[in-house]
C-alpha cells in the first residue's frame, strides 16, 4: 500500500512561461494507479497553471486542497475554497483553467481515443501524433478532407464551429456536503465521487477488491485505519491512497478513533465490475448500469 499526503508532498515539476506558472507533482505512479492520472499543483495569484482549454475524450476533476484558487470556466471566473470539487467533462462543457493562490489536485480519466485539446483563447488545437509528440495548429488552418486531392481543384474554405456560451460548472464542497453525496450532481460520466463518514467504531463495506474498477480514497477528516494485503496503517488528513483492480487493491477502512472520519472516494465507472470479499470467498457481479447484481 502506497499513500501520499497531497498537502505536504514535494513538488518537483515547474512551469514559468508566457505568464503561466505553477509547481507540481505527478502522483498517479507514486500511489500505484493504473486507470487514473493525477497531478498536485501549487499556483500563484494571477498566474494560471495552463492556457484556457478543453479536451476531447478526457474527463478531468479538480479538488481544492488549500487556498482560494480562481477557476475560469465557460461561465466566467470565481474563487474556490478548500474542499471544493468540480468536474470537467469532455468537450466545450469542460473548458477551464485555474489560477492561484492555492494548492489543488487535477485528476484525469484515461482517454479512450487520441489526445485532442482545444485552446479557445488562441484558437488552436493540439493533437498527440504519438507518445511525447504533440502537434499544435491554428484552427483557422482547417481545410476540407478533399482539399488538394484529386483533379477537381481546391475546395471551398471550411467554417470552423466555435464554442457556444455555456453555464459555469457546478461546485460541490466535500467538507460540508451531506455524507453519501457525490459526483452525480457534478455532471461527470467517467469518474464518480462519494463522500463517506465513519463514526467511531464503524467500518466501511467489507474487506474487498474489484476487477473492472480502480478506487482512490482521500482523507478529509479524522484518522481512519486502513486494512490492506500488507497489514494495517493509520491514515491522516490529506492522505491519498489508490486501490488498483485485483487482489493487490484489497482494502477496508475503519474508524478506531473517537472522532468522526470523513472520506472522499473516487472510482472509475466501467462495466462489468466484479467485487470479491476474500474473508468469505463471496463475489458480487454487475454487468451493466441498472442491471441487478449477481451474487456467488
Amino acid at each position: 500500500m502506497q499513500k501520499l499526503n497531497v498537502r505536504t508532498c514535494d513538488l518537483d515539476e515547474s512551469l514559468d512561461r508566457a505568464g503561466f506558472s505553477h509547481r507540481a507533482a505527478s502522483i498517479a505512479e507514486r500511489i500505484g494507479a493504473e486507470r487514473l492520472g493525477a497531478t498536485v499543483y501549487q499556483a500563484q495569484a494571477g498566474h494560471p497553471i495552463w492556457p484556457y482549454h478543453y479536451h476531447h475524450a478526457v474527463e478531468e476533476w479538480l479538488y481544492v486542497v488549500s487556498g482560494e484558487p480562481v477557476l475560469r470556466d465557460a461561465g466566467g471566473e470565481r474563487a474556490l475554497t478548500g474542499g471544493d470539487l468540480v468536474s470537467f467533462p469532455p468537450g466545450h462543457a469542460g473548458v477551464h483553467t485555474v489560477s492561484g493562490p492555492g494548492r489543488f489536485i487535477v485528476l484525469s480519466t484515461d482517454a479512450p481515443g487520441p489526445y485532442i485539446a482545444v485552446y479557445p483563447d488562441s484558437d488552436k488545437v493540439a493533437v498527440a501524433v504519438d507518445e511525447g509528440n504533440v502537434l499544435v495548429l491554428p484552427r483557422g488552418a482547417s481545410v476540407d478532407y478533399w482539399h488538394g486531392e484529386g483533379t477537381e481543384g481546391l475546395t471551398d474554405p471550411v467554417q470552423v464551429q466555435r464554442e457556444a456560451e455555456r453555464p459555469s460548472r457546478p461546485v460541490l464542497n466535500a467538507l460540508t456536503v451531506a455524507a453519501g453525496s457525490g459526483g452525480a450532481t457534478l455532471g461527470a460520466g467517467r469518474l464518480q465521487a462519494t463522500v463517506l463518514e465513519l463514526r467511531s467504531g464503524n467500518e466501511a463495506d467489507g474487506y474487498s477488491y474489484a476487477y473492472g474498477r480502480e478506487e482512490w480514497v482521500l482523507v478529509l477528516a479524522g484518522a481512519p485505519t486502513l486494512r490492506h494485503p500488507g497489514g494495517e496503517d493509520e491514515l491522516e488528513v490529506h492522505d491519498l491512497v489508490c486501490f488498483p483492480e485485483g487482489p493487490s487493491g484489497a482494502h477496508q477502512l475503519a474508524n478506531r478513533s473517537d472522532q468522526t472520519v470523513r472520506l472522499l472516494v473516487f472510482s472509475t465507472t466501467e462495466f462489468p465490475v466484479n467485487v470479491c470479499y476474500p474473508d468469505s470467498g463471496s463475489w458480487v457481479m454487475r454487468n451493466a448500469p441498472g442491471v441487478d447484481e449477481a451474487h456467488a
